[in-house]
């Protein structure tokens, strides 16, 4: 269905800029500010990067403000495919459901994770981690997915190789699901979102450090945050501790970023926890830190 037009047409604000060969508009179940609610061109579905996915007609109804009768007098003439549409569809397969490439770990995957204290079966159970194996596109990574209202959505995947190695191979330390291969692209959401249920959150660059803290903490993939991260964020939390590493750059942009969020009304403290203890990151924090952390925060 060719969304952007219909939109257009009844004059209802979107943007094609949130996730490549999308369609979104603010999202009218769990409100905000952000363009999270997106609509899918090819396969004609909805879903929010927030609260997940929704009734197309029943959505539109509401968009549009047209009853069902309303709705289904107007939808053929805004059911052609465009050439657009035909050319989006052969340059990218729509992904409806994601299954994780294995669903347990190698040994060396498991002595990886033991090493930096994690326990791998917990990982598995609680944030249904796994080991990308020996062979494919995934080996020697432990794939982190993102998870929306039960769902799968996309996974981040951090190599197990040592920094010499990954230099010698010129392989990235992390690595992303494509956008092509994901219903949402890693940097249109944050990770934990499922597992946070209190007002209050930590904001931290990488999954590792949400793994450690293990509580009410978000990563934002990098310390570079996309306008549909920050949307999120403002709609989510009131409360936003900014824990980035320990790096000047880092809190660079936590200042930046934390200017932002205060503009939209979240209340927002930059912390640099780790300076007290000689760490650069929470994912070198032991338990005792980590605790010590959570306490002075008060955010479990």
């Amino acid at each position: 269905m060719n969304f952007q037009k219909l939109f257009t047409d009844y004059k209802i604000d979107y943007s094609t800029k949130t996730n490549r060969g999308w369609i979104n508009t603010k999202c009218i179940y769990c409100g905000g500010s952000s363009y999270k609610l997106g609509f899918n061109p090819i396969e004609n579905y909805c879903t929010c990067f927030a609260c997940g996915f929704h009734p197309l007609k029943e959505t539109l109804s509401k968009i549009l403000n047209l009853s069902k009768y309303e709705l289904n007098e107007i939808i053929p003439e805004y059911e052609t495919r465009v050439i657009q549409l035909k050319e989006l569809k052969e340059e990218k397969k729509t992904v409806n459901k994601l299954k994780l490439p294995t669903d347990t770990f190698t040994s060396i995957e498991r002595k990886y994770l033991k090493k930096r204290n994690f326990n791998p079966s917990y990982l598995n159970k609680k944030y249904n981690i796994v080991g990308g194996g020996v062979a494919g596109d995934w080996k020697y990574r432990i794939i982190i997915p993102l998870i929306l209202n039960g769902q799968i959505v996309s996974w981040t995947a951090r190599s197990i190789l040592p920094k010499n190695k990954l230099d010698e191979l010129k392989i990235p330390r992390y690595k992303n699901l494509s956008i092509n291969e994901s219903i949402i692209d890693v940097k249109s959401t944050l990770f934990n979102l499922d597992n946070c249920k209190s007002d209050k959150v930590i904001l931290t660059e990488g999954a590792f450090d949400v793994l450690r803290f293990d509580g009410n903490a978000i990563c934002s993939f990098g310390t570079s945050i996309t306008q549909e991260q920050i949307g999120i964020i403002a709609d989510r939390f009131k409360k936003v501790f900014i824990l980035f590493d320990n790096e000047i750059e880092a809190q660079k942009k936590a200042r930046k970023y934390g200017l932002e969020l205060s503009s939209l009304g979240v209340d927002v403290e930059i912390v640099n926890a780790y300076e007290d203890f000689g760490k650069n990151d929470m994912g070198d924090c032991t338990p005792e830190e980590i605790q010590i952390i959570k306490n002075e925060l008060n955010v479990m």
